[in-house]
């Protein structure tokens, strides 16, 4: 997580934060309640770089509030890819790279809310739960 991004540590997260996100759908509260207990809610201020290109990555993001932008190259405006809005994820595509370099940088538009999960752990629960395996495929075949 980049400097910018603050963790708070502080809150439990709730399963119903993560009944926001499509690719949890169709799971139970028990099976919810084990995967938020690997996420780490965070936040960060508009204008901080979340995540940079080139980079290792560690984390992926649950966005809930607010919106982000995905870009490369040095500036957010010449490589801009596309804009989220909360509620989604971001900084899933480190996990197709085995040394899992950030292919872009991921700057905040506005004040965001987040959760964030270590990448080892986000693979354990694809490989868990089929579903949640299956949403994200589709989710991010959609954004191409």
């Amino acid at each position: 997580m980049s400097s910018s991004a603050l963790a708070d540590s502080g809150n439990k997260v709730d399963t119903s934060r993560l009944r926001a996100f499509e690719m949890f759908a169709g799971l139970e509260e028990t099976q919810l309640a084990d995967i938020a207990q690997n996420f780490v809610p965070t936040a960060a201020p508009a204008g901080a770089v979340i995540i940079q290109q080139g980079q290792v990555g560690k984390e992926v993001y649950l966005l809930e509030e607010g919106s982000v932008r995905v870009y490369r190259g040095e500036t957010d405006t010449a490589g801009f890819l596309i804009d989220l809005q909360a509620p989604t994820l971001f900084g899933e595509t480190a996990l197709l790279d085995p040394e899992r370099i950030r292919t872009a940088s991921v700057k905040a538009l506005s004040d965001v809310r987040m959760l964030t999960i270590q990448i080892s752990s986000f693979l354990s629960v694809l490989l868990s739960f089929p579903s949640v395996k299956e949403n994200l495929r589709q989710m991010i075949a959609s954004r191409r």
